[in-house]
This record gives structure tokens, C-alpha cells and sequence, in this order.
């Protein structure tokens, strides 16, 4: 099979198709990624002018933060429940016998969080222009961001998986992501307002130099150069985050194959 063979297996049959198929959970789907843009509507609309320096709205900065937090905690645990269901139900082994290496299985495994994480994105940005936002994109600018921003949850897909893989109950990355994404990561609420410990852990989050890069090219149309600080700040984050994600898929491989510990949840 070719690379879009597999993509086309991993995000439509085992994905969409399987999504789609539960009628409930795509409304609740829907109605969880389209309440909280109206709740901070009306909390912007609350705050009235005390929040016009965030990019010219309270509205407009949440809907950006909404827009896109979800690949940063929903990615990252689609894939770990994912991992974490295949055990319980036995089907793991059959994945990993797969002809795929360990890296690409992980990878291939992440598309489907990213890809309807990608419907989420677009559903609340078309709701916050239905509730006045207007957006001036820089179209080059929104695109190395979310490049950079991608390659940094793929790696922190990759490190959630693993560390499933290794501890098979429990997960400390997914619960990171959950509480970096509310609190750290700058999504309804500037990271300039917390104590200045907790805004030292927030910068080497990903998540709060994506927010700040998307706010600036899709609110301000900013352009690359003014960005610089949010690009290389991701392009670092990103490295490192993908390096420790390569290294801890292959060790949790390594592990459970050594140790016979596939079919163990």
C-alpha cells in the first residue's frame, strides 16, 4: 500500500466511517465544539470593553484559542484511547503485526485526532464570523504556524502513545495536555495574567506560541518577520518535542516485544 493508501485507511475506513456510524456521539460531538464559543460570547460581552486589548475583542481571541487547543489535547488523546481500547478489546497484536514499523503505525494512528480535529477548527472559526469576528489572514504566516504547530503534536502524539504503551493504565501526558491546554496555554485567557512561574511553564508549551502566531497572521494579517519569535520558539519546541516522541516510540516497542507484553493491559 502507498502513503495515501494508508491515509485513506487510517482517517476514512477506520476513522470517518467509524465515527460517522454513531449517530449520538457525532451530535454530541458537534454540540461540545459549538457551546463553548457561545458561552464566551456572552462572557465577552460581559467583560464589554475591559477586554478590547485582546486582539479587539474578547470574542475574536477565544475563537482563534478554541479553534485550534483541540489538536493540541484532543490529538493527543484520540490516539492514547485509541492504543489504550485496542488493548482491552485484544486487537493490538494484530495492529503491530501490521507491515508497518513503529514509527509510521503511531503516525498513520494520529491522523484521524488531527483530521477531525480539523472539522472542529473550521466549525468554531465559521461560528465566530457568524458572531462578528472578522479575520484578516496572512495566509503564508497562519501556514509555518500550523506546519510547526503540526510536527509538534505528531511528536507529542508519539510520547502519549508510548508512554501507553509502557504504563498501559493511566496516562500523564494526556492529563499535561488537559491541564495546558485550560490553564497554560493561553486559550481563553492571556498568559500574561498568570503568576510568573506558572507564565515560564506556559512558554515551553507549544500550544501558547501557536495561539499567539495564529491570533497575530489570522486577526492582524502579521507578517513571517514580525512572527519570528513564535516560529523559532515552535521550531525548537517541535524538535524536541519530536526527537524525545521518535525515541520513546522505539524504546515502548523495544519493551512490551522483549517482554511479551502486547496482549497485557
Amino acid at each position: 500500500m502507498g502513503v495515501m493508501d494508508r491515509l485513506y485507511s487510517f482517517i476514512v475506513i477506520r476513522g470517518f466511517k467509524v465515527w460517522i456510524s454513531y449517530r449520538t456521539q457525532v451530535a454530541l460531538n458537534l454540540a461540545s465544539w459549538s457551546l463553548p464559543v457561545f458561552i464566551y460570547y456572552f462572557i465577552g460581552i460581559a467583560l464589554g470593553s475591559g477586554a478590547a486589548s485582546l486582539r479587539g475583542s474578547y470574542v475574536a481571541f477565544v475563537t482563534v484559542g478554541l479553534a485550534f487547543q483541540g489538536y493540541f489535547s484532543s490529538s493527543i488523546t484520540t490516539l492514547a484511547g485509541r492504543i489504550r481500547n485496542e488493548e482491552l478489546i485484544g486487537t493490538l497484536e494484530y495492529d503491530i503485526a501490521a507491515p508497518l514499523n513503529p514509527i509510521s503505525f503511531m503516525m498513520y494512528s494520529s491522523t484521524w485526532g488531527l483530521a477531525i480535529n480539523s472539522i472542529n477548527a473550521l466549525m468554531t472559526l465559521l461560528i465566530g464570523l457568524g458572531l462578528g469576528v472578522r479575520y484578516h489572514v496572512n495566509w503564508v504566516s497562519w501556514l509555518l504556524v500550523m506546519l510547526l504547530y503540526l510536527v509538534s503534536i505528531i511528536g507529542l502524539n508519539l510520547i502519549a502513545g508510548a508512554t501507553v504503551l509502557i504504563v498501559k493504565q493511566g496516562n500523564p501526558v494526556a492529563l499535561f495536555a488537559s491541564v495546558a491546554s485550560n490553564l497554560l496555554g493561553g486559550t481563553v485567557f492571556p498568559v500574561t495574567v498568570l503568576p510568573k512561574a506558572l507564565t515560564d511553564i506556559s512558554y515551553a508549551i507549544p500550544l501558547t506560541w501557536a495561539l499567539d502566531g495564529f491570533r497575530s497572521s489570522m486577526l492582524d494579517a502579521a507578517s513571517p518577520a514580525s512572527l519570528i519569535k513564535d516560529l523559532v520558539s515552535l521550531a525548537l519546541l517541535s524538535a524536541i518535542y519530536l526527537a524525545v516522541g521518535v525515541y520513546l516510540t522505539y524504546f515502548a516497542f523495544g519493551k512490551i516485544m522483549r517482554e511479551g507484553s502486547v496482549q497485557q493491559y
